[in-house]
């Protein structure tokens, strides 16, 4: 005789393997997009430490003091979730029928716009730009946790500057005579050498055709 399992194991099982599977399309999904990007641009995977993990259109863009993606990632679903909420309180306190239903639309439609500032919308970035052999480094208003508000980008043009590494104790920063314009922070499984540095730097060079005589 086969075992049977009630009603809530069984969902309690149907829900877990939906969450895999959801949590494994998406990584995939990402994993994709990341590799797409850097098609016909080798180079640029030296500079993915600078990246924090955001998927950037050019792949040669570098990203200063951002948070992690997960926590990132985390803090999106956060603010989905108290949007949600605090948009519920706010109908039943009106005494809306549907409060619950509110809630549930104001979270989902905050979720993918806190996505897509968790994955595409950086604080700040530079991007060196070969046409003008310059720097275009955008600045944007950021939340508690990292996340960007959107139409808030502020971006401003910078001459090529020398450009060297600081390597820091906590984190590896390309610096922009003195600006820094990216930053990876040294972590127990990624740690930034003096190396995988300088190839940061010639790749950038590089991209804007000033490479500094050795």
């Amino acid at each position: 005789m086969r075992p049977s399992l009630d009603e809530n194991t069984r969902s309690a099982l149907h829900f877990t393997l939906l969450g895999l599977g959801l949590v494994g399309g998406a990584r995939l999904a990402y994993w994709w997009v990341g590799k797409l990007l850097l098609d016909g641009h080798p180079g640029a995977a030296f500079l993915l430490p600078w990246r924090a993990g955001y998927l950037l259109a050019d792949p040669y863009t570098v990203v200063h003091a951002a948070p992690t993606l997960p926590l990132r990632l985390a803090v999106a679903v956060g603010y989905a979730l108290l949007s949600g909420s605090l948009a519920a309180v706010i109908a039943s306190a009106f005494r809306i029928p549907a409060w619950v239903a509110v809630g549930r639309v104001v979270g989902l439609v905050v979720l993918p716009m806190a996505l897509a500032s968790a994955l595409v919308f950086p604080p700040r970035s530079a991007t060196p730009d070969p046409t003008t052999g310059s720097w275009r480094v955008c600045e944007r208003t950021a939340l508690p946790g990292g996340l960007t508000l959107p139409g808030t980008a502020r971006c401003t043009t910078v001459e090529v500057d020398t450009m060297h590494v600081h390597l820091a104790t906590d984190a590896a920063q390309l610096m922009l005579g003195g600006r820094v314009i990216g930053e990876a922070p040294h972590t127990g499984v990624g740690l930034i050498d003096s190396t995988r540095a300088a190839l940061a730097v010639e790749v950038l060079d590089e991209r804007l055709a000033t490479r500094r005589p050795r």
